[in-house]
């Protein structure tokens, strides 16, 4: 992300699963933590007798403490885990009879109805069943779910439940294990056989199920995909006429697509545009929303993807769906894309901005967006307009005539940390080749404060993007130097020196170095003086020098040494 030249855009891609994973369940055990502290502080103080009490032996066995001491947080939160435990315990059991009762069972219409249980207690709404999988598991009954979903003998009925009851084992969140959805894993060739299968309800259960699956882990994504459920979700994707199922379909493909490592070499080998074409016409948000998830994690790494897309009219189709003001749940993705798109090459952006009533669309629906209150549109909107800034000077023009400078400088001054960075970016974008017209007004309005209290934010990219837009401001803006001293601009670069990233302080101390060193040339408030061999050397500090001056000054103190 750091703004060199050859590389101001920035393509927003897949989500790190894994890490999401592990944050989540490192806040779950730190609030867990935090939770049996506080009970065991409550428990304290309430066994403690009172000072009162202590003194005139009166109040520790009264009925009115003992009714209070019942009434308090640590008994009913102890009696609330006993009930807890003990319906666990209940659930466990009926899990078990109902495995038991499955297999014994010598009817269709009896197996239907142990699984149907099953099924429901895996399906309880606010419950994580966690314990109930893995007794499922342990017992052994996924491979004998598995065999009923893929024989072709079996009542349709009986496949039906089989199928659902996986797909809630699978599910990545009320699972919350990659080892309990990787115990589903063998099931896929008998979901990816049922794809293509005259069962309708199936088709649409084996659809959920692979997406689940796929959706766990990059593994677990890349294990369905080589077992190649490319090619028949196309055909599904194709030939339905159904709006739900069409939309479970790209649900899943959203979770095919999505990750650190793209597969969409994979997936343009099979028909899914013309369908994603089409489904862009029709009139349900939901369905609009996983269709523009496809297209943003398609358009994230793969340029030539990208460039087939934009062949095919698809940042047209989008752009339709952001001027019709879409929900929140379908703005987002549709953003994401259109900045994807943004980000693709200045010819692009050249031809969008020079075509009459596109550039007008676009730039009102960023304008719009910029100013919403909803936080992730807002930063969506400034990250696809900072895109646009990253282009020549004629793009600058067309953003700064449309009013987004300002405020994306104020968005600079008073937001939310990710707000900022999104919107320092923009504007470093913006100044970095057309200085002459866009830093004087930003100066003027109070750029350099908020970008050297950034300076100060424990992120490596924003901090050497800071530190090069204070290099730009000294380099580019007549009074930047007085300007940059009087914000506080030493002190802050001075910090930077003592950051354990080397690339960090060494560009720090470099700055320092050539505006405030000894052999800076200083502009006075009244005229320019230059430093002279007379004049008093100062001796600074390593830590305030530059690498260069670090490798010059040791030179010499060897030199010193031998002649010694």
């Amino acid at each position: 992300r750091r703004m060199e030249s050859g590389q101001h855009r920035r393509v927003k891609k897949g989500l790190n699963r894994e890490r999401a994973g592990l944050q989540r369940r490192q806040l779950q055990q730190c609030i867990g933590r935090r939770a049996r502290r506080e009970l065991m502080n409550k428990r304290r103080r309430m066994m403690a007798p009172s000072s009162g009490a202590a003194a005139d032996g009166k109040g520790a066995g009264t009925s009115s403490d003992l009714n209070a001491f019942l009434a308090s947080p640590f008994v009913q939160n102890q009696n609330q885990n006993i009930m807890n435990a003990q319906r666990q315990q209940t659930q466990v059991e009926e899990v078990q009879k109902a495995i038991k009762g499955f297999r014994e069972s010598k009817t269709t219409e009896e197996r239907c109805k142990w699984l149907g249980l099953l099924t429901k207690m895996l399906s309880f709404e606010g419950e994580e069943p966690y314990h109930l999988i893995d007794i499922i598991i342990k017992e052994g009954l996924v491979q004998d779910l598995t065999d009923i979903v893929g024989r072709k003998t079996e009542s349709t009925d009986l496949q039906m439940h089989a199928a659902r009851c996986l797909t809630n084992i699978a599910h990545s969140i009320a699972s919350g294990t990659s080892e309990q959805t990787q115990s589903v894993v063998p099931a896929c060739p008998a979901f990816i056989q049922a794809l293509t299968g005259s069962n309708v309800r199936l088709r649409e259960h084996a659809v959920w199920a692979l997406g689940n699956i796929a959706g766990d882990s990059e593994e677990l994504r890349d294990t369905v995909i080589k077992m190649g459920v490319f090619l028949p979700l196309s055909q599904l994707l194709k030939n339905t006429k159904e709006i739900a199922l069409a939309r479970t379909i790209c649900w899943a493909l959203s979770n095919l697509l999505k990750g650190r490592k793209s597969c969409s070499s994979e997936f343009y080998k099979h028909e899914f545009l013309p369908s994603f074409a089409r489904l862009l016409q029709v009139d349900d948000e939901k369905t609009l929303t996983e269709v523009c998830w496809c297209l943003a994690y398609l358009t994230s790494r793969d340029e030539t993807g990208t460039a087939k897309l934009i062949d095919l009219g698809f940042f047209g189709g989008v752009l339709k769906v952001a001027v019709a003001k879409p929900p929140v749940a379908l703005l987002i993705p549709v953003l994401r894309t259109l900045g994807n798109f943004l980000a693709y090459n200045d010819h692009f952006n050249s031809k969008l901005l020079a075509t009459n009533g596109v550039a007008e669309q676009l730039l009102g629906i960023l304008a719009l967006c910029v100013k919403n209150d909803h936080r992730g549109i807002r930063k969506e909107a400034i990250w696809a307009v900072g895109n646009i800034l990253a282009g020549p000077v004629e793009h600058v023009a067309v953003v700064t005539k449309a009013g987004f400078l300002p405020i994306l400088l104020d968005l600079l001054k008073s937001s939310q940390f990710d707000i900022q960075r999104e919107a320092v970016y923009a504007l470093y974008n913006a100044a970095k080749d057309s200085h002459e017209f866009v830093l004087p007004p930003l100066v003027q309005n109070g750029l350099i404060a908020p970008v050297l209290a950034l300076i100060n934010i424990d992120d490596v990219d924003t901090i050497m993007l800071c530190v090069s837009f204070v290099d730009l401001i000294l380099e580019k803006h007549k009074n930047g130097v007085e300007l940059v001293e009087q914000a506080g601009g030493i002190e802050a670069l001075e910090t930077v020196q003592t950051h354990p990233n080397p690339d960090l302080w060494d560009r720090a101390g470099k700055i320092v170095d050539r505006y405030w060193g000894e052999d800076a040339v200083v502009d006075d408030y009244k005229g320019t003086s230059n430093h002279t061999d007379e004049q008093e050397q100062v001796e600074y500090p390593n830590w305030r020098l530059g690498a260069h001056q670090q490798q010059m000054q040791q030179q010499q103190q060897q030199q010193q040494q031998q002649q010694q």
